[in-house]
């Protein structure tokens, strides 16, 4: 009977964790899977890099991205303009113009305007650059 009790009391106690676990949001939410991406080592004479930052909608309406403003003339995003069904992913790609980067460390950012209860978004990219 005791151990019924103690059993009952964990019980409880863990309910109350799992429930907070999962967040619901009132409205689109724009959740990525990583918020940044290192390149590593990259020739400013060799070709053009790319990277993809995947996404869900894991709010209760759809979500349309706005806009992904650039740091720098060197990056250009694509992504689709049409809604994203509630629990349904998207990606924006990023386009990293080796040419144009100034040759060593980098560090760029990407900021993501949405429909997002979460508001505005930031992504970044880092290497380093070498002739």
């Amino acid at each position: 009977m005791i151990f019924l009790l103690m059993l009952l009391g964990f019980v409880m106690s863990v309910l109350p964790l799992r429930a907070e676990e999962k967040k619901e949001y009132k409205g689109a939410h724009l959740k990525f899977e990583q918020s940044e991406y290192d390149f590593g080592e990259i020739s400013r004479r060799g070709e053009n890099k790319s990277c993809v930052f995947r996404f869900v909608n894991d709010g209760n309406e759809p979500l349309v991205i706005l806009s992904a403003a650039t740091s720098c003339s060197c990056l250009k995003a694509d992504f689709s303009r049409k809604p994203v069904a509630v629990g349904a992913s998207g990606e924006i790609k990023l386009v990293l113009e080796s040419k144009k980067v100034d040759k060593g460390v980098f560090h760029r950012v990407i900021q993501i305007s949405s429909t997002s209860v979460g508001g505005t978004e930031i992504l970044t990219i880092k290497g380093i650059s070498k002739d």
